[in-house]
């Protein structure tokens, strides 16, 4: 199983089943595909595999998110991925095309609305030991149909990691709970994972099992409010994602040297943060043993759904990377939702002056890259909202 440094379990059995959605977004001219899957990852070579068959079945361009569960198959989710194990890839690909058909013929005609939501009481910075609760941001896409709100894509910036290390049976988690909250005769619902490289409910949870899984997930539907977005004009018409293709420099050993150097910061009387600190410097010293010395090249995608920009980030990155991207965007773009775990894996993206932690410790790139990529998602979403607009003044 994959997620857990301290794993050394296979699968045992099944809790809830790992699930596949696709979610499919199209006009006359052009497809696109959302796919999420119950998995810790998803690298470059499953994404490939299914962008190339699902172009068989007429759609034209594709994402692949993982919710980064930690009671899925292992994926080859190390720093930079790795080639993804045959029979998770096979049996990826062919739930991606199956979901996809299904969608393609529940197609109807829709507006999409977003609702950003600030949840209480749900979870916090995972590896900082006073950390409270945050108010976590939550978006929550709308598809509408007449008046009805008939579907919900919904980007949850937490670690879906209720479940512990020593769980071996496999379920979608937290993802799964807040998934079973929110689905509802004629409402279909999609629960992704956003900017959560730090926040995961290590502070907020009360207890280890499903039970708990399906408090969270309640506590988190109960407090979105699935709002019907019954918009005015022509839709823009559905465009291929803007991609930014991006160098990072892996960490250097007198990088690595220098953090090992500092005295971690105090875990207070929680062992588990102990013993993940430690656990980071011990993988952080593998991975300088092996002294890469080419660069991660990542791409970071955004995409215009009806006036909802959408970017995708192939790792984890922090979230308040995320909320920067947003901010730093221009009037224009709009409201921004950041989809992380997509289209391959990297590892984690801290924010440049993130203290030393677990994180930072097996970060596989130097430090700032986190700041790259944020400048390549505002570049890629500020290019695809451009495109909303040009195609608006061609229309008219």
């Amino acid at each position: 199983m994959g997620g857990y440094a301290d794993r050394s379990d296979g699968v045992q059995n099944v809790l809830d089943p790992l699930e596949v959605h696709a979610v499919t977004f199209a006009d006359d001219g052009h497809r696109f595909a959302l796919v999420v899957a119950d998995l810790i990852c998803v690298n470059v070579d499953v994404v490939e595999r299914i962008r190339a068959a699902m172009r068989d079945i007429d759609v034209q361009s594709c994402w692949v998110a993982a919710t980064h569960t930690h009671a899925s198959p292992e994926a080859g989710c190390i720093p930079g991925g790795e080639a993804t194990p045959r029979h998770v890839a096979d049996r990826l690909e062919a739930a991606s095309l199956a979901a996809a058909r299904s969608a393609l013929a529940s197609e109807r005609a829709a507006r999409l609305g977003c609702v950003r939501t600030l949840v209480p009481k749900l979870a916090g910075r995972r590896n900082v030991t006073d950390s409270g609760p945050l108010d976590i941001p939550v978006h929550a896409i709308t598809v509408t149909a007449g008046t009805d709100v008939v579907g919900l894509v919904v980007i949850s910036p937490v670690h879906p990691t209720i479940l512990p290390a020593d769980n071996n049976h496999v379920s979608a988690d937290l993802n799964g709970g807040i998934r079973r909250a929110l689905s509802a005769p004629g409402r279909w619902a999609v629960v992704a994972t956003g900017a959560a490289g730090d926040i995961s409910t290590r502070h907020t949870r009360q207890g280890r099992g499903l039970d708990e899984v399906d408090r969270l997930g309640a506590w988190l539907a109960d407090r979105v409010e699935p709002v019907p977005h019954i918009g005015g004009g022509t839709p823009a018409p559905v465009r291929p994602p803007i991609s930014r293709t991006i160098t990072l420099a892996p960490k250097q050993p007198e990088e690595l040297d220098a953090a090992l150097r500092q005295a971690p910061p105090p875990a207070g009387k929680n062992e588990r943060i102990h013993w993940v600190l430690q656990q980071g410097r011990r993988i952080a010293e593998e991975q300088a043993a092996r002294r890469r010395t080419e660069p991660y090249v990542i791409d970071v995608e955004a995409v215009d759904l009806d006036g909802v920009t959408v970017v995708a980030v192939p790792g984890e990155l922090f979230l308040e990377l995320g909320e920067t991207i947003r901010s730093a965007a221009p009037d224009q773009v709009g409201d921004i939702v950041v989809l992380g775990y997509a289209n391959g894996y990297l590892g984690y993206l801290p924010a440049r002056d993130t203290q030393p932690c677990y994180e930072t410790y097996v970060s596989p790139v130097t430090s700032g890259s986190g700041e790259i990529v944020v400048e390549a998602a505002v570049e890629a979403a500020t290019e695809a909202v451009g495109d909303r607009e040009n195609s608006r003044r061609i229309s008219a």
